[in-house]
């Protein structure tokens, strides 16, 4: 691959934090050539995995009052074992009705303490922005996952009327609220554990696209790195990386040399200042669901998920190209609600993000 070009620090955008607009730059360099690796089309294979796909459906609410105290659970109803109960109930409304209400991808350290939770304006928006959550802390001192699972919601509603007690402002300490910015569409956000970097894809979907860096502490990007596949190949819309800081993302075909439907994966590094990828050249047979929500990767089973609504597939990470459709695990679950994401802590503990309302949902044992 050919060097990236720096451009220069560029751009500069005026972003809302908190009320008060700030000044963004981000390092932008353009990559030449394709950052996608050459193949041969006839060496393509698929493994005929066990077909659990979920057609989309209507979105169901989990709750009757916003303000939940109690958990509530989902179930799978086939293939692998596995339960889901309410851990964190997340903010629904911050500034105005339900303006926190369209999360879309969360990043959980792997201590489980912090949580990035990126969340659009609206659905089907390019804007929006990042909050960092201090678990650790607002379990601990405010028992938001236990005995005041209300209390997280309640402060932030509170905030938006203007009537916040001197408990809420407690709470909201521990909650970061970054600038606006343009997220693509923002399911993408992904954490590399080798080098700490947050980074997502700005421009899914697209032959012409582009991977940013957010800063942790900001919440807003410092670089961006524009590339193209190749001409004939989008980029997804999700991704993840493994604990050698190896990035993957996953596709669905639309047929051609590809079976319908198959999934696709890809694999590759995104570095300080360009990106590179290779189809892994044995995809899976059947995809988990209609719409590729995310993907994540488990540490402590050394797997790659495929999240859909309701369906969740995984595969281990030693077989890709030479997987046995013994050894890709899928799971269907009750509840009809969005899925936006998982997430793994080092000791392979696992964390749902759904939606309607929004909440942090932990299996009840850790070999998911």
């Amino acid at each position: 691959m050919k060097k990236a070009l720096l451009l220069t620090t560029v751009a500069a955008a005026a972003m809302l934090l908190g009320g008060t607009t700030t000044l963004a730059q981000a390092k932008t360099y353009n990559q030449r050539g394709n950052a996608l690796a050459g193949y041969n089309v006839k060496k393509y294979k698929t493994v005929k995995n066990r077909n659990l796909f979920v057609k989309r459906y209507t979105f169901k609410s989990s709750y009757s009052n916003i303000f939940q105290t109690k958990p509530t659970s989902i179930h799978s109803t086939k293939g692998k074992t596995a339960t889901f109960k309410s851990n964190v109930f997340l903010p629904v409304t911050y500034n105005k009705s339900a303006d926190w209400g369209n999360p879309q991808a969360e990043v959980l350290s792997k201590d489980g303490k912090t949580l990035y939770e990126l969340i659009t304006k609206s659905s089907g928006s390019n804007q929006g922005w990042i909050v960092k959550y201090n678990l650790g802390q607002l379990r601990s001192k405010f028992g938001i996952s236990t005995s005041h699972m209300d209390a997280l919601r309640r402060a932030s509603y509170d905030h938006s009327v203007g009537k916040m007690t001197s408990k809420d402002k407690q709470i909201m300490k521990y909650v970061k609220v970054g600038p606006k910015f343009n997220t693509g569409h923002g399911q993408s956000l992904a954490m590399n554990p080798k080098n700490g970097q947050l980074w997502f894809i700005g421009k899914p979907v697209a032959v012409n696209s582009n991977v940013q860096r957010v800063s942790t502490s900001s919440l807003k990007p410092i670089t961006k790195i524009n590339f193209k596949l190749k001409s004939t190949v989008t980029m997804g819309s999700n991704l993840t990386f493994d604990k050698h800081g190896n990035a993957y993302f996953f596709t669905y075909s639309n047929g051609g040399w590809a079976p319908k439907g198959a999934v696709k994966i890809y694999k590759g590094k995104i570095g300080s200042k360009s990106v590179k990828f290779h189809l892994v050249m044995q995809g899976l047979r059947n995809r988990p669901g209609t719409k590729p929500q995310s993907m994540a990767y488990n540490a402590k089973r050394n797997r790659l998920y495929l999240v859909s609504d309701s369906s969740i597939a995984s595969l281990p990470v030693s077989k890709l190209g030479k997987l046995k459709a013994s050894q890709v695990e899928a799971t269907n679950f009750s509840g009809k609600r969005e899925f936006e994401g998982i997430q793994f802590t080092k000791n392979g503990s696992s964390f749902l993000l759904v939606n309607k309302g929004a909440e942090l949902m932990q299996a009840t044992n850790n070999k998911f």
